[in-house]
C-alpha cells in the first residue's frame, strides 16, 4: 500500500465545490500532512517482508525525497514505533507499534475472544487457526494457533500483513463487500495483487462468486499453492466486514469430504465469539456475522 492511496481511503472527503461555484478546496495543515506522510511510512514498514526495508526503498515508495523520509522514520524510530537494524540499516515495526495493536484489540474484547477460539479450532482440526483483521487495503495477521498435524503450515506471521483480496481470508472478505467495492479493491490494490501468478482481476472476482455460493472461501494461501486455507469473512453489526478466521494446511487437509466440516467448525466458533462479545455494554460491544450453513463436523485428521 502506497501512502497515496491510504489517504484516500476509497471515500469522499466532501470538499468539492458547490454548483455553480469556484470554490476551492482548503489545503491540509502543514502538521497533518507531515502525520499523513508519517503514518504511510510506517504502513509501508508494516507491509515490507521480514527483514524490513531501506531508506531509499522508504524514499522511492512513498514518493518522498531521501531527506524527508529520513527525518520522519527518524521521529518514528525515537518513539520507538519502528526499529532499525544496526547491521543491515533496514527498518522493521518496533515493540510501541505492536504495544498499541494489542492495546486496540483488547480495547473492543477481542484478542482473548479470538484466542480462544484459535486454540479449539487448532486442537479439534490438527491445522493451523489464524485470525486477521482489516485496516484499509489490508489484512494484518493478529494471532496465529498451529495444530498438531504432523507437516505444520504458517500462512502469516503476526503482525504481517497482505492486499485484501490475497489468498482465502482475502476472498472471503471481498465476498463479504458489495461488488462496486470489490470493483474499487481491486482497481486500487492491482500492482500488489498481480504479483501473484493468476491473481487476475477476472480470476479474483470469479473466486469471489464461488465463496458466496459456498459461505466460505477456498484458496491458495501461497503462490505456490503448497498452502491452501478456509476462511469466513467476520462481519460488524453494521454488516461491515471487519476481518476474517481461517484454517491453514497442506493442500490434502482439503479434500472435498473434510471441507464442508471445517467449515462448519470456523461457523461455529463465530456463533460463540459474536454471543460472547454480543453480551459486551454496548461502547465494548463489536458485533459479528457470520455466513453460511451448518454442516457437519469434521474427523480430525480425516
Amino acid at each position: 500500500m502506497t501512502p497515496k492511496e491510504d489517504d484516500t481511503n476509497g471515500e469522499d472527503d466532501g470538499a468539492r465545490p458547490e454548483a455553480g461555484r469556484d470554490k476551492p478546496r482548503r489545503k491540509a495543515p502543514q502538521g497533518s500532512q507531515t502525520v499523513d506522510k508519517a503514518m504511510g511510512l510506517l504502513k509501508l514498514i508494516a507491509a515490507a517482508p521480514a527483514e524490513g526495508l531501506r531508506l531509499m526503498d522508504l524514499a522511492e515508495q512513498s514518493g518522498l525525497d531521501r531527506a524527508t523520509a529520513y527525518r520522519l522514520v527518524s521521529s518514528l524510530s525515537n518513539h520507538n514505533f519502528v526499529d532499525q537494524d544496526t547491521l543491515s540499516k533496514r527498518y522493521t515495526l518496533g515493540l510501541e507499534f505492536f504495544a498499541l495493536a494489542s492495546a486496540a484489540s483488547n480495547r473492543h474484547d477481542l484478542s482473548q475472544r479470538a484466542r480462544e477460539a484459535l486454540e479449539r479450532l487448532a486442537e479439534a482440526t490438527g491445522d493451523t487457526a489464524t485470525y486477521c483483521l482489516r485496516s484499509g487495503l489490508d489484512l494484518i495477521c493478529l494471532d496465529v494457533e498451529t495444530g498438531d498435524f504432523p507437516i505444520r503450515t504458517l500462512p502469516m506471521d503476526i503482525g504481517s500483513r497482505k492486499p485484501v483480496g490475497s489468498g482465502a481470508t482475502g476472498i472471503a472478505l471481498l465476498a463479504a463487500l458489495p461488488d462496486f467495492e470489490v470493483d474499487q479493491v481491486l482497481e486500487r490494490s492491482a500492482a500488489r495483487l498481480s504479483k501473484t501468478p493468476g491473481q487476475t482481476p477476472e480470476a479474483i472476482r470469479e473466486q469471489v462468486r464461488l465463496a458466496r455460493a459456498l459461505g466460505y472461501a477456498l484458496a491458495p494461501d501461497e503462490p505456490q499453492g503448497r498452502i491452501m486455507g478456509l476462511a469466513l469473512a467476520l462481519t460488524a453489526r453494521n454488516d461491515r466486514p471487519i476481518g476474517a478466521l481461517s484454517l491453514n494446511g497442506i493442500p490434502e487437509r482439503f479434500a472435498p469430504d473434510r471441507v464442508p466440516g471445517l467449515a462448519a467448525l470456523l461457523r461455529e466458533e463465530a456463533d460463540r465469539l459474536a454471543d460472547r462479545l454480543n453480551r459486551l455494554p454496548d461502547s465494548e460491544r463489536h458485533r459479528t456475522r457470520w455466513a453460511g450453513e451448518r454442516t457437519p463436523r469434521p474427523r480430525n485428521g480425516s
